[in-house]
């Protein structure tokens, strides 16, 4: 895709003027200046949803100088080579206390100057004074200040169970000018416009690299998220929108917590987040917390019991905007961030020995939560204009490219260890592209790893391996490797194996020594970051102190680290299969379209059951679960067509079971995930039990160009608590910058169980009572 840098400047130029050409639809169609349709009856988008392949705009189209097609220009570098700069650590946030107010209302330090937050929305109280200008929007004075929505639907579930006991006050804000370049301090600094990012505090900075919030269980957390980003959609550089909303990847929350229930919020407003720090099953399993392992750490070094089953604790995960339509352009600009969990098992302190501890590598300054041998790496890739501003290009439905590796968001940084273990947790954050990484040694030899979690939670029995697996979008690795064999002065590097040609999927798998040497058709390929081992480094658990290759190195990697969960007869299953069609549909307002009321036609589509496909629609039930707690056996199929596609699963884990219907590889086989691969005409099944929450979730594909495509499934999940509202289907929410309005979603026949009574009555008794914008 992306021309050789000697090619002629006839060339060059053709190919900057079609990316040009692209960037004016995506910045059209971002904006509401043009709808797909009207690209589609100009010939610009084909029926099945592809740019046309024109000279002139597609870069697949043949050049008009040479036999091989257009391609895109390569970003320029200025001369910045790899690893000429040391890589970032991610910005850890501090919790802010709460304390509970005589109304239950969870109230921040005093001298913030912040509102309380509540169990029911400020939504709602706007919704009962429109004119109390306490309530209203105070950027634009129209709407609530609020913008989860109003009522008991979203209202934050089991808000006494899980009161917060620490709070984040979080700004999603343009990127501050004087911070530095967007991947290397010698870099061209970035429009505001050109990076979105979060920023601790009501009036922090917003910086890169993202974030790091430290969660440990027994601890529940509100997080509340300003939108401080342009009122003006135009204002952004010419991609990106301008209203948000945040997921938590793949926490154990209720809905209204998720992030993705169709209720992004708008610039002047805020939003409550309630993560509830629970461990899953806590209604079935160890119900009275009798169970030390089913814990988090306490303020020294003691425990905390917590109900729940102990094997569904989580560790590495990470946050991210979920804006429908919105997602690749708004996570690229950098709306995201890291998020750890810690417990009994997995406590971030390698020295304490008390039995329940697994004293995984990560130091012992602290408590828990030690970072400074446990390290976070968020990989990702990005693409540059001829001034260096960051640049968002959908060539068409299929993904986003970039040419520039990326490390925290550092240009192929190096860091320094020490000769000792260290645990890496590694995020694949890019928008379309896989990947697969391995270490090499100065000679080129395989560095081994012992591959330890997959998806946030813990693999039975560490796994021995030469590098790690293909790594789908928003899946996360955590592997153990120990450079105590390596002398003061030696070099690894981390290297991805993988060659892309598009966002359809990965093109090839290189041999490692092939991979090391990179190949000009593929900028991403080879080294992307470089251990450089030291004698000494400072901590960043607690800054001054010398960390020294001479100290001792207590950690361990236990053989094991969790046990099973079984595999049990289902109470049904069900096949969701992802494809391609020029046929499915997403209606207007109720399906939250980008502001075209009209017929739009999506390329992507979700088949429930071998039932007929759809396409997206945030008012549209495609799978009902009709009670908590029962155990369900999914499909997740590749309909084909010559692409791969990343499934993410919002809210709960499944263990996988079958791999094209024979066993997984070891880092699968009957582990938890909450992302699977499905690789072409391929799929994957797993056992699924939701529980605890309720409301409307969602499947849907992480390459987020297809996601923003409408390759997403709503999911409505019952308690079947008495009363509660959501043992009831839930009204779908529209959000405005006046308000939210509700309306009544179809129930697919097809995605509600056998024998479950569709009655639609019970939808429509609920949107009687619903507030009014």
């Amino acid at each position: 895709m992306y021309i050789l840098s000697n090619a002629s400047r006839i060339r060059q130029r053709e190919a900057q003027l079609a990316r040009e050409n692209r960037a004016e639809i995506v910045r059209a169609l971002n904006q509401g200046e043009v709808t797909r349709r009207e690209l589609l009856k100009w010939g610009i988008f084909t029926a099945s949803g592809y740019l046309a392949c024109k000279n002139g705009l597609s870069p697949f189209a043949k050049s008009a100088y040479a036999a091989v097609p257009t391609g895109t220009p390569r970003t320029p570098l200025f001369g910045i080579q790899k690893f000429s700069q040391p890589m970032h650590r991610l910005n850890h946030l501090k919790p802010l206390p709460i304390t509970r107010t005589a109304e239950g209302h969870a109230a921040f330090p005093a001298g913030l100057g912040e509102r309380p937050a509540k169990r029911l929305s400020y939504h709602t109280d706007f919704s009962a004074d429109p004119s109390n200008r306490e309530f209203i929007n105070p950027v634009t004075y129209r709407g609530p200040i609020e913008g989860r929505p109003p009522g008991e639907v979203f209202a934050h579930q089991r808000w006494d169970e899980f009161f917060p006991k620490v709070g984040y006050i979080m700004r999603l804000g343009q990127v501050a000018q004087g911070s530095g370049g967007y991947f290397h301090d010698n870099f061209p600094l970035q429009h505001p416009d050109s990076c979105w990012t979060y920023g601790g505090g009501r009036s922090g900075n917003c910086t890169l690299p993202p974030f790091l919030i430290k969660g440990r269980y027994g601890e529940p957390i509100i997080t509340r998220i300003y939108n401080d980003l342009p009122t003006d959609r135009k204002a952004n550089n010419g991609f990106g929108r301008n209203e948000t909303q945040l997921h938590f990847h793949n926490a154990h929350n209720g809905a209204e917590s998720d992030g993705a229930a169709n209720v992004h919020h708008f610039p002047g407003t805020f939003y409550d987040y309630r993560w509830s720090t629970a461990l899953a099953r806590r209604d079935k399993i160890n119900t009275q917390a009798g169970d030390p392992r089913a814990s988090g750490p306490d303020d020294n070094i003691g425990l905390v019991n917590v109900a729940g089953d102990f094997r569904e604790l989580q560790g590495t995960m990470w946050a991210h905007d979920h804006r429908f339509f919105f997602t690749a352009e708004n996570v690229y600009k950098g709306n995201l961030g890291a998020i750890n969990y810690y417990s009994g098992p997995d406590r971030g302190n390698e020295e304490l020995n008390d039995g329940v501890n697994l004293r995984l590598p990560s130091g012992k300054l602290l408590g828990w939560g030690n970072t400074d041998f446990d390290v976070n790496l968020i990989f990702s890739d990005c693409a540059c204009d001829a001034g260096g501003q960051l640049y968002f290009d959908i060539f068409d439905t299929d993904g986003m490219l970039g040419d520039v590796p990326l490390v925290n968001f550092g240009f192929a940084p190096f860091f320094e260890v020490l000769p000792r273990k260290y645990r890496f947790r590694v995020l694949n954050a890019c928008m379309s592209r896989f990947l697969k990484l391995g270490l090499a040694d100065a000679r080129g030899n395989p560095v081994p790893i012992t591959f330890i979690a997959n998806d946030g939670n813990l693999v039975v029995n560490p796994i021995r391996m030469p590098g790690l697996p293909v790594q789908g979008m928003g899946e996360r690795f955590d592997f153990v490797v120990d450079f105590s064999g390596f002398k003061i002065g030696d070099r690894i590097r981390v290297v991805n194996h993988v060659r892309h040609e598009d966002g359809r999927r990965l093109k090839e798998e290189l041999s490692l020594s092939k991979a090391l040497k990179g190949t000009s058709e593929d900028p991403v390929v080879g080294p992307m970051l470089e251990f450089r081992i030291v004698g000494a480094v400072e901590s960043v658990d607690v800054p001054g102190v010398i960390l020294r290759a001479t100290d001792p190195d207590k950690s361990q990697v236990p053989a094991t680290l969790t046990e099973q969960i079984p595999i049990v007869t289902p109470v049904r299953t069900r096949m969701v299969e992802f494809g391609k069609s020029g046929t499915g549909d997403s209606r207007g307002p109720n399906g939250c379209t980008p502001d075209c009321g009209e017929y739009v036609s999506f390329p992507w589509t979700i088949r429930i059951n071998g039932e007929s496909s759809h396409s997206m629609n945030a008012n549209r039930i495609s799978l009902l679960v009709p009670k908590a707690g029962e155990v369900e056996h999914w499909t997740y199929k590749n309909g084909g067509g010559g692409w791969d596609h990343p499934i993410h699963l919002h809210f709960e884990e499944g263990v996988t079971m079958l791999r094209n219907g024979q066993t997984p590889p070891p880092t699968e086989n009957l582990q938890r995930k909450d992302v699977w691969r499905l690789g072409e005409s391929g799929s994957v099944t797993f056992q699924i039990q939701f529980g605890e929450f309720g409301g409307s979730y969602v499947n849907h594909c992480h390459n987020t160009v297809h996601e923003d495509f409408a390759m997403l499934a709503r999911i409505q999940l019952l308690t079947g608590v008495p009363g509660s509202p959501q043992s009831a289907v839930t009204p779908t929410p529209n959000p405005t910058p006046d308000g939210v309005f509700f309306t009544t979603p179809e129930i697919l026949p097809e995605g509600a169980p056998r024998g479950w009574k569709n009655t639609q009555t019970q939808v429509e008794a609920q949107l009687e009572t619903a507030p009014k914008p």
